[in-house]
């Protein structure tokens, strides 16, 4: 039986096969959720300004991408307050983690950093822990 989520997932990614794993990954694990993606963050910035509150559930982003990078892209959803009240659970999703990147992140008020997983299992449990987590969660 599939799990129903309202509210969209947010994906920002460059690479545009991440958009079609996260889909399947969630479908392994039997949620029945929307994801919108963008390759481009300046993009899904404009997307969530306009967006209507309560819309989106959660954004996952990549941290690493051109023209404005997974830091950038959180800082300018925090500067606007209309974003920052609405209080989107953001975490990042990256192929590359060092330690220095998971604390530069988090001083970034990012609510997780997740490796992008391995196998399609793998990110199927990781996705359905990160959204029963924020289903339970109480936040603005």
């Amino acid at each position: 039986m599939l799990k129903q989520l309202f509210g969209k997932i947010i994906l920002v990614d460059d690479d545009v096969r991440e958009k079609r794993l996260v889909e399947l990954a969630l479908n392994l694990a039997n949620w029945n959720v929307t994801v919108e993606f963008y390759k481009d963050a300046k993009d899904a910035l404009t997307h969530l300004k306009n967006a209507a509150k309560g819309k989106i559930f959660l954004v996952i982003s990549d941290m690493n991408m051109r023209d404005m990078n997974g830091l950038e892209f959180k800082d300018a959803l925090d500067k606007d307050h209309i974003l920052s009240d609405n209080a989107i659970p953001f975490v990042f999703a990256s192929s590359s983690c060092t330690e220095e990147q998971i604390a530069e992140a988090f001083r970034h008020n990012i609510q997780g950093f997740f490796a992008k997983p391995i196998s399609l299992d793998e990110q199927a449990t990781i996705l359905d822990k990160i959204i029963n987590y924020w289903i339970i969660n109480r936040h603005p």
